[in-house]
């Protein structure tokens, strides 16, 4: 069964080793006092997701595979339209940017982001244009939700500018 309980569950787990890291490194770490790093382990993984939780809680449609992660994936459809409309996009930089790799059919680029940037790799195939994203380093801790609210971003522009153009021919028609 999965759902964001188990989830935030398997990412205390998973973050244990930083919390118990950072109460041995700090305190030193004595076999016959085992148990206080233990606790401190679990407290300070459980504060890291915990800290999470509400960035994300804030998307109800987020689903499982999103939730507590810095790695996301939409997909949209391959058309000329929406190839230039990403282009134009990463142009006036909704974010700071730095571009590693443009080709025609694939867009990887830095977003600068406060703690760790994020990169962002469009790509287009004959049917879809796959948009992810990640953090650069450490993917594995959850990011406050920044990547997936970039994402939601980036797709809500597509559709807006889409939009646009669909009003803008309808005018063009009706004169």
């Amino acid at each position: 069964m999965e759902n964001k309980t188990t989830k935030f569950i398997l990412k205390t787990i998973l973050l244990f080793p930083i919390g118990f890291g950072f109460w041995t490194l700090i305190n030193g770490f004595d076999l016959n006092h085992w148990i206080f790093p233990v606790i401190a382990g679990f407290v300070g993984s459980f504060g890291i997701v915990f800290w999470q939780l509400f960035d994300y809680e804030k998307y109800d449609e987020i689903e499982y595979v999103d939730f507590l992660e810095s790695k996301h994936s939409i997909i949209v459809e391959n058309s000329n339209e929406n190839w230039n409309e990403i282009n134009k996009l990463i142009k006036n930089q909704f974010v700071k940017i730095k571009i590693l790799e443009k080709t025609e059919n694939t867009l990887k680029v830095q977003i600068e982001r406060k703690f760790m940037d994020s990169i962002l790799t469009v790509n287009k195939n004959q049917n879809n244009i796959v948009m992810d994203i990640e953090r650069k380093n450490l993917g594995f801790l959850p990011d406050n939700a920044e990547n997936y609210r970039t994402l939601r971003k980036l797709t809500k522009e597509l559709k807006a500018s889409q939009n646009q153009t669909k009003k803008t021919l309808l005018d063009r028609n009706r004169a």
